[in-house]
C-alpha cells in the first residue's frame, strides 16, 4: 500500500506537511483616492521630489490608459516594473502611501488551449463500420480490441467514442505507452475538445501534477477547468476519477506499459481494465499488432474484436529499400558512413523542399 500511495499521490500533496502552494501573480492599480483628474495632477506635482515614484505612476497611466478609461485597471506588477525600469522598493513606498493598491490572484500552472475548436475529421465507410462494431460489442462485453493497421484512423474512432462519453457527463482516460507520444495526440484532441483535455505524466513538475489532481477531484478555485479527458502514461491510472466512463489503451502491445522498477510493479493495461471494472466503465484496446495475451482473449470470446484493415484515405505505406552496407564498404561505394542510395534520396527530398 505504501508503494502505491507514493506512486499515486504527487509529492508535496501528502499528509500534514504538504508543501504545495498555489501559483499567484501580483497586480497593481491606482488607489481610489486618485480617480479624479485634478487630484491626479496634484499627486504628480507632489511626486516631483521623488522622480522614481513619479516615473512609476506615469508608467501606470500609460500602460492602463487611465484617466481616458473611466476606472483604474489592474496591471500585472512584473509588467509595470519592467516597463518603468523601477524596482519593488519604489512600488512598496507608493503602496504605503496608499497611492497604489495591490492584489494577489491565483493562476494556473498548466498550459491552456486558446485556439478555436474544430470539428472532428469525417469518418470513411470502414471507420464508420468499425465504430458501429465497437458499439455493438460494448452491448455484451466491457473490453473491445480495435485491431487497426497503421494509418487506418483509429484515433478518429477514439474521438467519436470520447464525444459520446462526454455527452453522458462521464470522464475518459486515454493511456499511451510513452511520454514522447503525448504531444502529437494532445494537439489532435485539443483541436476538438479544447481545455477538456488534461495531460498527466512524470515529466510534469510536482506542483503541476498536484494542480491536475486538485482540478480532477473538484478541489479547484476555478483558475483552470476540470479536465474530462485525461491523457497520460502509466501514472495517470492513479488519478482521482469520479465519473470514469471509458478507458482507451492505445498501442496496448507495448512493453513500456509494464513497470518493473521502482515499486509498485504492475502492467498499466491490465490495471486499466481493473480500474474500469471498479467504475463500471468500458475499455478500448488499440493496436496494429495486438499482444498475444490480448489477442487470445479476443479469440476466446473474453474481449470483443473489431478489425480495421484499410488505411485512412487509402494512404500508401512508405517504400522500404534495403542496402547491403557491408558490400558497399567492400566496393568502396560509401561516403563516410552513408550509402550512395541514401545520399541520393536525401538530395532528392531537399530538392523538393521536403524534410529529412
Amino acid at each position: 500500500p505504501g508503494d502505491i500511495y507514493r506512486a499515486a499521490v504527487p509529492s508535496g500533496f501528502k499528509g500534514e506537511g504538504a508543501s504545495y502552494r498555489p501559483k499567484t501573480i501580483s497586480y497593481v492599480r491606482l488607489g481610489k483616492a486618485w480617480k479624479e483628474e485634478n487630484k491626479l495632477h496634484q499627486l504628480l506635482d507632489k511626486l516631483a521630489k521623488a522622480p522614481l515614484q513619479q516615473k512609476l505612476v506615469m508608467q501606470y497611466l500609460e500602460t492602463s490608459g487611465f484617466p481616458k478609461k473611466r476606472r483604474p485597471e489592474w496591471i500585472e506588477k512584473s509588467v509595470l516594473l519592467s516597463a518603468s525600469g523601477t524596482g519593488d522598493a519604489v512600488l512598496k513606498s507608493l503602496v504605503r502611501k496608499e497611492i497604489f493598491e495591490t492584489d494577489q490572484r491565483e493562476v494556473s500552472r498548466l498550459e491552456m488551449y486558446n485556439s478555436e475548436l474544430q470539428e472532428p475529421a469525417s469518418l470513411n465507410d470502414n471507420q464508420e463500420k468499425a465504430l458501429h462494431a465497437v458499439r455493438k460489442n460494448f452491448e455484451k462485453k466491457d473490453v473491445v480490441m480495435l485491431h487497426g493497421i497503421t494509418s487506418s484512423g483509429k484515433t478518429e474512432i477514439y474521438i467519436r467514442l470520447i464525444m459520446e462519453e462526454l455527452e453522458k457527463g462521464r470522464q475518459v482516460l486515454y493511456l499511451l505507452p510513452e511520454i514522447a507520444l503525448t504531444t502529437q495526440i494532445v494537439m489532435r484532441l485539443r483541436k476538438v475538445f479544447g481545455n477538456k483535455v488534461g495531460v498527466y505524466h512524470s515529466k510534469y513538475s510536482g506542483t503541476e501534477r498536484i494542480e491536475i489532481w486538485k482540478n480532477l477531484s473538484g478541489q479547484t478555485s476555478g483558475v483552470s477547468p476540470s479536465p474530462q479527458i485525461m491523457l497520460g502514461a502509466r501514472s495517470a491510472l492513479f488519478l482521482p476519477f469520479s465519473k470514469l466512463g471509458l478507458v482507451i489503451v492505445d498501442e496496448e502491445h507495448e512493453n513500456t506499459f509494464k513497470q518493473y522498477d521502482p515499486a509498485p510493479r504492475y502492467h498499466a493495461r491490465d490495471t486499466a481494465i481493473i480500474l474500469a471494472q471498479l467504475h463500471q466503465a468500458r475499455v478500448v484496446l488499440g493496436s496494429a499488432t495486438p499482444s498475444l495475451d490480448s489477442y487470445y482473449n479476443c479469440l476466446s470470446g473474453k474481449y470483443g474484436l473489431v478489425e480495421l484493415a484499410t488505411r485512412y484515405l487509402d494512404l500508401q505505406p512508405p517504400e522500404i529499400k534495403v542496402v547491403d552496407i557491408r558490400e558497399a564498404y567492400r566496393k568502396k561505394r560509401m561516403k563516410s558512413h552513408f550509402s550512395m542510395p541514401l545520399l541520393d534520396a536525401i538530395e532528392n527530398s531537399l530538392a523538393l523542399k521536403e524534410q529529412v
